[in-house]
């Protein structure tokens, strides 16, 4: 914000209540020591709030709050507009009363706007609470789903390998009766031969099971 001189384009700078109340609702709800404190100034003029503005978009949580003012802005805006405020009366008990009037005269604001203010903490932080719900909830959905991919996974290897084990049993068996049960004797080279081709024959059996296992993987839902 180059012109310190001039407030932001959503803001009325005309509109001093408005700049009153939006430094009020900055300040109470930034509690975030860094980047830097805020320190005690009056904010409340064009160029003051604009240092505020400049200080708190130095971190992610301020420009997460200044969002959140320019939104209760044009909330308030609707709210002071025609038909924006209804006429709302309720009965509390004398303790209350008071104990709201306390509450009012202590923050400098009206019993009405304490209220509200109130409403609007309450309704924000249930929001917040819902969002985070759905949140964990999705993570939980992705670690169950992980999980049960896991054990798929584990199960198409354990299946693939047993195909492969009953084709290896299959041929050996062939082998045993056609030698009718007769040990072939091996030189040294041809049994380093018949060495080397079961290694390679254990190595396309291993890529194999994990060619499956990695197809079952790419088609699974639960990998999305």
């Amino acid at each position: 914000m180059k012109n310190t001189d001039r407030a932001p384009s959503w803001l009325n700078e005309k509109d001093s209540d408005e700049r009153k109340w939006a430094v009020e609702y900055l300040l109470k709800r930034w509690h975030d020591p860094t980047p830097q404190k805020l320190g005690v100034y009056d904010y409340s003029s064009v160029s003051g709030l604009n240092m505020l503005i400049r200080k708190l978009e130095s971190s992610v949580a301020g420009v997460k709050l200044i969002e959140r003012l320019r939104n209760a802005i044009r909330q308030r805006r609707y709210r002071l507009s025609s038909g924006g405020r209804r006429t709302c009366s309720f009965t509390l008990p004398s303790e209350t009363k008071n104990t709201l009037k306390r509450l009012a005269k202590s923050h400098r604001t009206t019993e009405t706007a304490l209220i509200q203010q109130m409403i609007e903490n309450a309704a924000l932080a249930a929001a917040e609470q819902k969002e985070a719900i759905r949140h964990e909830a999705a993570m939980a959905k992705v670690v169950r789903n992980s999980r049960k991919l896991a054990q798929e996974l584990d199960s198409v290897r354990i299946n693939e390998t047993r195909k492969q084990l009953r084709h290896c049993v299959k041929q050996l068996a062939r082998w045993e009766f056609f030698l009718k049960n007769e040990q072939p004797e091996l030189s040294s080279e041809d049994e380093a031969t018949a060495t080397a081709m079961a290694e390679r024959r254990m190595r396309a059996i291993h890529e194999t099971i994990e060619a499956s296992v990695a197809k079952y993987k790419i088609l699974s839902p639960r990998s999305l």
